[in-house]
């Protein structure tokens, strides 16, 4: 079988074609990486960018954590294009669901721009606390007995039906009230009782459950966990003059490791401690 002649002028069509397919797609191309770079020059227009974040309704969550979490989410770049602080692009579903992982006393949140101002409504949860003494009962069955009602300042303000079980968290420590009646006295200071619960919620966020807190007169905090089936509660050990935002970092740090978080969930039935109250160390013992 014979190849028949191709006529010249079918060669120089074809090949012109050819030509300007490609040139098309160089054009296409071009046009393509143009449009991305001009909008990716734009979205970093300061005219555009978010100045800064507001933030109301924050009572125990920390302004300044807030905030921090804020940066980092808007920290960076969409496809290394892109700003994220660009207010028409920032990533809101993704920052509002990072802030309602790491504080879990967010209750609602919601999240809009307002002349170039990130604003953060925030509804914290009601204060689920009882205080009920001095010290925590031996006998089990008589934890929530005697307690009265603690408001979200660690203020004193009502006697309380006994509650059986975990429903509310509870604290244990000595308020200096002589015998009489707890009733507008303070657990803590308003300071060190956000503090103290920041922590709490800082421990939650790691996947502990804490359920009562038991201050000593030497300034020895226990705080303890549920505990699983009839086993005694595990406790987290820290004292009056840590630093808690330091030694949540430690614990925090401690979670992280595959190692640590798979011995402490695997043997979390025997777990008698975990102890914070040296620097910059995570001690911890089972039973």
């Amino acid at each position: 079988m014979k190849d028949l002649p191709t006529s010249p002028r079918i060669t120089q069509i074809k090949r012109k074609r050819k030509v300007g397919l490609i040139r098309l797609i160089i054009l296409c191309t071009i046009l393509f990486i143009s449009i991305i770079g001009g909008l990716s020059y734009f979205s970093f227009d300061r005219r555009l960018a978010i100045k800064d974040t507001l933030i109301n309704g924050t009572s125990i969550i920390s302004w300044d954590e807030v905030s921090k979490k804020v940066d980092e989410g808007l920290s960076g770049k969409y496809l290394f294009l892109f700003s994220k602080r660009n207010s028409f692009i920032y990533p809101h579903d993704k920052l509002k669901e990072s802030l309602m992982k790491a504080f879990p006393r967010i209750e609602e949140l919601d999240i809009k721009v307002r002349d170039l101002n990130l604003v953060l409504n925030i509804k914290e949860r009601l204060g689920s606390y009882l205080y009920c003494g001095l010290t925590l009962p031996d006998v089990k069955e008589e934890v929530g007995e005697n307690c009265y009602f603690v408001n979200n300042d660690g203020y004193i303000f009502d006697k309380a039906p006994y509650f059986s079980g975990d429903i509310y968290f509870k604290y244990y420590t000595d308020i200096n009230i002589g015998g009489g009646s707890p009733l507008g006295s303070q657990v803590f200071t308003p300071d060190r009782f956000h503090s103290v619960a920041r922590f709490i919620d800082g421990v939650t966020a790691l996947g502990f459950k804490p359920v009562y807190l038991v201050k000593t007169d030497d300034g020895i905090y226990s705080l303890y966990l549920k505990a699983k089936g009839a086993n005694s509660n595990p406790k987290i050990m820290f004292k009056e003059e840590n630093d808690l935002s330091l030694i949540l970092d430690n614990l925090s740090i401690a979670m992280s490791k595959k190692e640590f978080a798979n011995e402490i969930n695997s043997k979390y039935d025997t777990l008698s401690y975990i102890d914070l109250r040296f620097k910059n160390k995570v001690l911890y013992k089972f039973q």
